[in-house]
């Protein structure tokens, strides 16, 4: 039996690289929304979650895919729940399969 390397990053297959791209863009243009809301620039946000700017401008392009950490570290940073960070994020379509 061949042992899992838990922590190597796999590569996505094309198809869910898409949906984690296009979901990303999403989180990105949300959280831009909530940071001008707060009237707050990059660098205030960032400073405030204890992350870099450039990383939180990369977020917010839908460059980055965030650790739930991270999104979490975001959501104290606005004095948000997680939620408000997550919850227009659209549904999964998922594919039925024959019996359950």
């Amino acid at each position: 039996m061949s042992r899992v390397v838990v922590n190597k990053p796999q590569p996505l297959e094309a198809r869910f690289a898409k949906e984690r791209d296009q979901l990303q863009v999403v989180f990105g243009a949300r959280l831009r929304e909530l940071r001008t809301s707060h009237n707050l620039t990059l660098e205030m946000l960032a400073e405030r979650a204890d992350l870099h700017a450039n990383y939180v401008g990369a977020v917010e392009r839908g460059e980055r895919n965030l650790t739930l950490f991270n999104i979490w570290r975001i959501a104290g940073a606005l004095g948000l729940p997680t939620t408000d960070l997550v919850n227009e994020l659209p549904m999964r379509k998922v594919k039925r399969t024959g019996t359950s």
